[in-house]
């Protein structure tokens, strides 16, 4: 089965491994077995009603995928200290289409890698899994309809974790 989640790491790395039609690896792409990312807020239940106290914290964002040409250039940012300038996410599902349509985005920038584990299987496979820290972030989701089609302008989220403001100057949102 193609894979449905890729990552992009711009000027950093231009030639990936996807065969996916849609994201090739000759544009850069790389694909994902899984990822994610979390906010959380300091909470209490003494506290008010119990809501969330304090400001956001970002979490890292961690992705697994099959060690790849992507894999050396990772572990050589890590190891110096250097950051990707953007980092995209893209996340694509069937509409009726005749590609995979993209419904959803994370653009990242400034990303700093803050570690990275390789593993291999028993069935040979050799994975890597990484964990990345950056100081903007732009999501972008567009919701499917009833007819199968996908809404033509997505919603988006937009931070500046460095400033804590919601407004992101470099990293946006572009649906292709």
């Amino acid at each position: 089965m193609p894979a449905n989640s890729f990552i992009n790491f711009g000027t950093d790395l231009t030639t990936g491994e996807s065969v996916q039609a849609a994201r090739l690896g000759s544009a850069g792409w790389i694909e994902l077995d899984d990822w994610s990312w979390d906010i959380e807020a300091d909470h209490s239940n003494l506290k008010g009603t119990g809501a969330a106290v304090g400001k956001p914290n970002p979490g890292t964002l961690n992705f697994t995928h099959s060690f790849d040409l992507s894999s050396p250039i990772i572990m050589n940012k890590i190891v110096q200290g250097t950051f990707f300038a953007t980092v995209k996410i893209d996340m694509l599902k069937q509409t009726g289409a005749d590609q995979p349509q993209q419904f959803f985005q994370i653009v990242m920038g400034n990303v700093f890698i803050t570690k990275v584990s390789t593993k291999g299987g028993e069935d040979g496979a050799v994975t890597q899994d990484v964990d990345m820290v950056f100081k903007e972030v732009s999501v972008g989701y567009k919701a499917q309809n009833p007819d199968g089609t996908l809404d033509k302008a997505p919603l988006q989220f937009n931070w500046n974790i460095a400033q804590m403001n919601l407004s992101v100057a470099n990293a946006t949102v572009s649906f292709t």
